[in-house]
């Protein structure tokens, strides 16, 4: 394959594994609802402070504001974390690109800044069972098949 067909191919994937159209999406539509639910505890607060109401219906009402808060406000967060993933990924993508772009047609011998752009970690158990651990999250365990 040659270096060009990698580089393309690279692109393709970042941009179908890292595009976060979607989630900046949901993420919006949260936004939006938490303002909705803060307005409406705000009101809430108001109109108990200024008319003589049932304390416990009070209670309840915003009890109920708050759940529904917290609920959102989780979903919230943990799209915010799933799209700083997938920036994250992004940049790791773009630094193998570059690590590529840098070299000639063809890689003819080891080359340490391009594997450290694409390894993580490798974790030696034993010299049978080695575990390669890529920046992109994928796998790859070796065991030697003993003859």
């Amino acid at each position: 394959m040659e270096k060009d067909e990698i580089i393309a191919n690279t692109k393709t994937i970042m941009k179908m594994v890292c595009n976060t159209d979607e989630l900046d999406k949901e993420l919006g539509d949260c936004i939006a609802e938490l303002n909705i639910i803060a307005d409406q505890m705000q009101s809430a607060i108001s109109e108990n402070s200024r008319v003589a109401r049932n304390q416990n219906e009070y209670e309840e009402r915003y009890s109920e504001l708050t759940e529904r808060y917290n609920i959102i406000k989780a979903r919230y967060d943990e799209l915010t974390g799933q799209i700083d993933g997938k920036k994250a990924q992004k940049e790791l993508f773009k630094g193998f690109i570059q690590a590529l772009e840098k070299h000639g047609t063809l890689i003819e011998e080891f080359d340490e800044g391009l594997w450290s752009s694409l390894v993580q970690e490798v974790v030696v158990k034993s010299k049978d069972d080695i575990l390669f651990v890529f920046k992109n999250g994928n796998e790859i365990k070796t065991r030697q098949i003993k003859s």
